[in-house]
């Protein structure tokens, strides 16, 4: 005679358990944080934005400087900051926050206008713009500290503000 398997009832409660955990344990997807929506999203969307625009107009003064101080400068912005926005990019790929991905307006209408200068005059231009960047970085970073809410970000801002206030320090004594 057949008799039907009976699962005792540990079994299915154990199976029910395992499904569950199973569940919360998948990380659901979703899109990426935007500036706005937190604190970190906020902080990486500017401070992106801050890094790329030092990399780019950088690399436009290592062509366009008549200085081989202000060169050399530019050089040592685009290694420095080159480094520092990978690393950005690294946090905000673990913090699931979107980077910026182009300049901000305010910092393509500023390339725009570097490019179309030569010698001294860019000089002069790359440098106001070096130092007036840095500035607002240094209060970005510093207002940042007590706003971000990952260790990770934390360690990244206290790490960079050293950097950025000595890029500050470089760019006004170049500028005098």
């Amino acid at each position: 005679m057949y008799k039907p398997y009976k699962f005792p009832m540990y079994t299915v409660l154990a199976c029910s358990i395992a499904m569950a955990l199973q569940a919360q344990a998948e990380p659901p997807t979703s899109a990426p944080k935007q500036p706005g929506e937190n604190p970190d999203a906020t902080f990486v969307q500017k401070a992106g934005e801050g890094g790329m625009a030092e990399v780019e107009l950088s690399k436009l003064a290592e062509k366009s400087a008549s200085s081989p101080a202000v060169r050399r400068f530019a050089a040592k912005m685009v290694q420095d900051h080159g480094a520092n926005n990978k690393e950005l990019l690294t946090i905000a790929a673990h913090e699931n926050i979107a980077p910026p991905k182009d300049l901000d307006d305010e910092h393509a209408a500023l390339r725009d206008r570097l490019a179309a200068m030569k010698g001294a005059d860019f000089d002069r231009a790359y440098l106001d713009a070096m130092r007036d960047d840095h500035q607002k970085m240094d209060e970005l970073l510093k207002s940042s500290q007590a706003t971000v809410s990952t260790e990770e970000l934390r360690t990244f801002i206290k790490r960079t503000t050293p950097v950025v206030e000595a890029h500050l320090r470089m760019a006004q004594s170049l500028k005098e």
